[in-house]
């Protein structure tokens, strides 16, 4: 039996849900609204990151209306035109919305 590590399983895990996704959403006749990706991203070496990347942002971003990704990695959060950052200070989290 082989284990996968836990990039691997994050690759296989996403890319089940996105299948499932799209296979439910036209059972119903319906659209993919909003994928929610939070922090899956930073299981992955540089390599095993850009790859699901690429495929989130060029192959997929067109099926849904909306995709919200909650991330620490800084050259993934430069790939979107808006975002809602939190920064913590020591007077508390501040949010400012870069368009």
């Amino acid at each position: 039996m082989r284990l996968n590590s836990g990039g691997e399983a994050f690759r296989i895990n996403f890319g089940i849900r996105l299948a499932l996704a799209k296979l439910l959403a036209q059972r119903a006749g319906a659209a993919l609204q909003l994928l929610i990706v939070d922090e899956g991203f930073g299981t992955q070496d540089v390599e095993g990151c850009d790859r699901p990347w690429r495929l989130l942002l060029c192959a997929i971003a067109s099926d849904f209306g909306c995709i919200l990704t909650v991330t620490h990695m800084p050259h993934l959060k430069e790939a979107f035109q808006a975002r809602i950052e939190v920064n913590k200070t020591q007077h508390g989290s501040q949010v400012p919305l870069l368009i």
